[in-house]
């Protein structure tokens, strides 16, 4: 837990100080609150560091400058593809756990990429954990 804690600071240290609309925040936590709901009725154990996926929407030169700078920052680029219409996806990933705390830091680090990367931040998963 001490190592991830060390990565989200440095995560947040390197990244620009890029306001949050808080009504998209607000959103986002809320939809995050029925994962998290979702996970606890699958016996997860929130405290174990596991894989969580991010899934971003863009333009391919925004998701070409996001698959520039994610690796920096402590993820792992999972898989890209072409979405009907044109558009791309890029889905990272990063282990850590998925207490309250972890994930609206997660939640608000996707958010800043959004903003500074200009793609659409399109949510986060993983597995329930028991071990």
């Amino acid at each position: 837990m001490k190592s991830f804690l060390l990565l989200i600071l440095a995560e947040i240290m390197a990244m620009p100080s890029l306001p949050l609309d808080p009504a998209r925040l607000e959103a986002e936590v809320a939809a995050d609150a029925d994962v998290l709901r979702s996970l606890q009725e699958n016996g997860d154990v929130p405290s174990i560091a596991r894989p969580v996926d991010v899934r971003f929407v863009g333009d391919t030169e925004a998701v070409d400058n996001l698959q520039k700078a994610v690796p920096a920052m402590g993820w792992r680029i999972i898989q890209r593809v072409t979405l009907d219409g044109g558009e791309e996806a890029i889905d990272v990933q990063r282990n850590q756990p998925t207490d309250r705390a972890s994930i609206l830091a997660l939640t608000e680090a996707a958010l800043r990429f959004e903003a500074q990367f200009a793609v659409r931040y399109d949510g986060w998963g993983t597995v329930a954990t028991k071990q």
